[in-house]
């Protein structure tokens, strides 16, 4: 049981505790209520009491008889004037049956029970030394039903209450379950349109917690199956070209022995490099960790690194130039040679690339509090503002027909980003003020303090 819903379940515990008691009480309250004399009656009672004070006081016998022979002809009861000695006076009697009960005698305004036959009420004078009783009328008896007041107030409608709580509880639980089992299913069946925590509404307990990591799940599932099939596609038709080639080069007449095989070996090379970096790409696009395991992080020179990148470069670029400006003494703990050698090195061929002949390409890394920024910039046409990000997309290129002569697949710049995301970095680009493209790089530098 969850934090959220045990507290819940809690509360509605203790609320249900609560109500039965105001329904127990409500119950007593009720049944006191039922059972009390009309006020009517009540007040004709009280009149009776101020008649036969009147009388006692004025010592009148014969009035008082005729007043009390009166009440027994109309309510078929006996009445009488009771000293505080419990005698009877005024010539009104007490049948001896009722005399061992005049000290029972119950005051108008107090409940009277149904299950009471013989009611003695007493009314005592308010300035003589004696009361008025009277045998309560049967007319005057408060007769409700208690048995199904009680069945009601404390069975019934308990358990109406009870039940009710009970539906909307197993409704409150079932229902985001039930939604989940059908996006569960339709996740199975590869529809990935069915967010579950919309159909919440505003829930914000475990199970709406839940729907959203469900939710994330099969965003990230949908993005997967979407980007492998994309890497597919475009796998495929970028094999198209180069085994294109080979079917050329094998079938032409005009190529010597020799110029067919280095044909081939060329094409097989680039094929090669293809599916090797789209396999490398689909991997770090899968991989659930997304910093380098601890056993394959090291620590080295990141200005040795750019200088060896760099030399290598000159000499493949040896018509274009590199001008480099970074300190000598650019350290990395706990990261990864290899890795960060792949980014440098294809941010860097990149921007060679898009380098104008006999052009300029300015490698500049900086240290800035706990991170290190590297940045490319060429002299290239730089790429417009709308396709900044698009150019990290995998075989995304501006120019299809320059970058396939020159060799490229559109791979680089998607496996440099993927690989920065592991090494605890971030790489983007943008146009510079003075023209041509600039790729940004920043690094931590040292990997733990960014992952703790």
């Amino acid at each position: 049981m969850t934090k959220r819903l045990y507290l819940l379940l809690s509360v509605s515990m203790c609320v249900s505790l609560l109500l039965f008691a105001a329904l127990y009480k409500a119950e007593q309250m009720l049944e006191s209520h039922l059972t009390t004399i009309d006020t009517k009656n009540q007040q004709l009672l009280m009149a009776y009491a101020e008649k036969a004070e009147h009388y006692y006081t004025l010592n009148d016998t014969q009035g008082a008889n005729a007043f009390f022979h009166q009440i027994q002809k109309q309510h078929d009861t006996w009445a009488a004037i009771i000293t505080h000695k419990q005698a009877s006076t005024l010539g009104t009697q007490v049948p001896e049956d009722q005399l061992d009960k005049l000290s029972f005698q119950r005051k108008v305004h107090w409940p009277v029970h149904s299950q009471w036959d013989q009611v003695l009420i007493g009314i005592h004078f308010k300035k003589a030394p004696a009361s008025f009783v009277i045998r309560l009328p049967q007319s005057m008896h408060p007769r409700p039903n208690l048995r199904i007041i009680h069945v009601s107030l404390t069975l019934i409608l308990p358990l109406l209450i009870l039940l009710g709580f009970s539906h909307w509880f197993y409704l409150y639980l079932i229902r985001p379950v039930n939604i989940l089992k059908t996006a569960s299913v339709e996740l199975a069946q590869g529809n990935f349109d069915h967010p579950v925590k919309p159909q919440l509404g505003k829930r914000k307990d475990e199970l709406a917690q839940l729907a959203d990591t469900f939710d994330f799940m099969a965003g990230r599932i949908k993005s997967l199956v979407a980007s492998q099939r994309q890497l597919i596609g475009d796998l495929s038709h970028e094999l198209r070209t180069p085994l294109t080639r080979m079917g050329l080069a094998v079938e032409s007449h005009s190529l010597c022995h020799q110029e067919q095989k280095r044909r081939i070996e060329q094409e097989i090379s680039l094929m090669n490099q293809l599916v090797e970096d789209a396999m490398t790409l689909a991997w770090l696009d899968s991989e659930h960790n997304k910093t380098l395991p601890v056993h394959l992080q090291e620590d080295f020179s990141l200005s040795l690194l750019l200088d060896l990148i760099c030399d290598d470069a000159d000499f493949e670029f040896s018509h274009l130039s590199i001008k480099r400006h970074y300190p000598n003494n650019l350290r990395l703990e706990q990261s990864h040679n290899l890795a960060l050698s792949q980014v440098i090195e294809n941010i860097i061929r990149n921007g060679l690339m898009h380098s104008p002949e006999n052009g300029q390409l300015l490698v500049t890394a900086q240290l800035q509090k706990k991170h290190v920024t590297i940045e490319v910039q060429d002299q290239g046409i730089g790429v417009p503002e709308d396709q900044l990000e698009r150019i990290f997309q995998p075989f995304y290129r501006l120019d299809k027909a320059r970058m396939r002569k020159k060799g490229g697949f559109g791979l680089g710049l998607s496996l440099a980003r993927k690989q920065a995301e592991r090494l605890g970095g971030k790489l983007f680009a943008y146009n510079s003020s003075q023209g041509g493209l600039v790729m940004s790089l920043t690094l931590p530098i040292k990997l733990n303090d960014l992952v703790n």
